[in-house]
């Protein structure tokens, strides 16, 4: 639809009173859930349809990559409040019930699952940026987002539900510094492989282009190719 960076400022500057003012919570009185998310399940399919039609193919893993966080979000929260509501008047007052749930959840790894859900909307921008600089070979680029996603991680801001320095034994925030790190470690011998041209140059395609701009710039692309 041509929407470009101006439109998350637009959006950006509308929420920020609404939020303030509790006008919000007032839609929310008025206004029945149920009625508002097919209007949001709709909304989020066409974008997710028109970045797919303005996508390049070679970035489709990089944007399926992307999406797991909020799936992990997503089932990390329908486990716990389900099972909540569930038990709920079987528990103990004062008790802290989604911690002594998650820790007896063995089926699967839980704590892994809560990891990736940690500040999803982050990880979604941070993993997708990073898998889509590799596969284009822009090492520098892939370099510096891993170096903010390996920030973001020692101050708990993803890969966690707790806010902080997380440098203690028992915390996992910098263990993701350390693997950020490490990746970013290797797009900088990447980008040194390249210059030597041991490895292919990036993609010389365009970045932040429409909709209508990227069709235009592909389709010259072909007849270049044809003729």
């Amino acid at each position: 639809m041509g929407a470009r960076q101006a439109y998350s400022m637009i959006n950006c500057l509308a929420y920020v009173p609404l939020c303030f003012f509790g006008i919000i919570a007032l839609f929310v009185r008025i206004i029945a859930v149920v009625a508002v998310n097919p209007v949001i399940i709709f909304i989020g399919l066409f974008i997710c349809a028109e970045t797919l039609a303005i996508t390049p193919p070679r970035h489709y893993p990089a944007f399926l990559l992307g999406l797991t966080p909020v799936i992990a979000d997503w089932a990390r929260g329908t486990i716990i409040n389900g099972v909540a509501v569930a038990y709920l008047n079987l528990t103990l007052p004062n008790v802290d019930f989604a911690q002594n749930v998650t820790l007896r959840i063995t089926d699967f790894s839980y704590h892994g699952l809560a990891n990736l859900a940690g500040g999803s909307l982050l990880q979604c921008i941070l993993i997708t940026a990073i898998f889509m600089y590799m596969i284009d070979r822009k090492f520098i680029r892939g370099a510096v987002w891993s170096l903010l996603a390996s920030l973001l991680s020692f101050f708990g801001l993803i890969h966690s539900s707790n806010l902080g320095v997380l440098y203690n034994k028992t915390d996992d925030g910098w263990r993701f510094t350390v693997g950020y790190a490490m990746m970013m470690l290797l797009f900088i011998l990447c980008e040194i492989a390249q210059r030597r041209k041991w490895i292919e140059g990036p993609e010389s395609e365009p970045d932040d282009l429409s909709s209508e701009e990227w069709h235009e710039w592909n389709r010259m692309q072909q007849l270049n190719k044809e003729s």
